[in-house]
């Protein structure tokens, strides 16, 4: 039962950002990306997820602290991220980053209409490897800021 829960929640922080990311990636400028975009629902299925399993877990908060210092911090996260449940929260953990990032990316590139082709590259990256698309669009935003500072 717990595996079918864990499966059950990795698959669901998993699948239900991909909506919401390919609006962002294929329409970044449309009224439909702007309208999915607006409110939180980008981010309640992982952050469901991540919930269920934190409450069915809570004693792997306590198992992380460990012996208090910093050593027995790390020892106690590694033992904790070396389950089935701990990696479960470290994905949708990741994942929740990931698309709050991403969308942080995809607005910042519809306020500032940023070329279209330089805010999917962002976006493509940015739920896939997000410090990359977050570089990726820190470094178009410098870009385009210097081509319209000159025109």
């Amino acid at each position: 039962m717990v595996d079918t829960i864990l499966l059950a929640a990795f698959f669901m922080a998993t699948i239900w950002v991909g909506p919401f990311w390919m609006l962002m990636l294929l329409q970044p400028f449309e009224e439909r990306t702007k309208k999915w975009m607006s409110g939180p629902w980008f981010v309640l299925g992982p952050l469901v997820s991540y919930l269920l399993i934190l409450l069915m877990n809570l004693g792997a908060l306590t198992d992380m602290i460990g012996d208090g210092s910093l050593s027995g911090v790390v020892s106690g996260l590694a033992d904790v991220l070396g389950t089935p449940e701990g990696a479960v929260l470290a994905w949708t953990h990741f994942v929740i980053g990931d698309i709050i990032v991403t969308r942080w990316i995809w607005k910042r590139s519809v306020e500032t209409e940023i070329n279209k082709t330089l805010a999917q590259v962002a976006i493509m990256f940015g739920v896939m490897l997000m410090p990359v698309g977050l570089a990726i669009h820190l470094i178009s935003m410098d870009v385009n800021k210097e081509n319209n500072t000159h025109s």
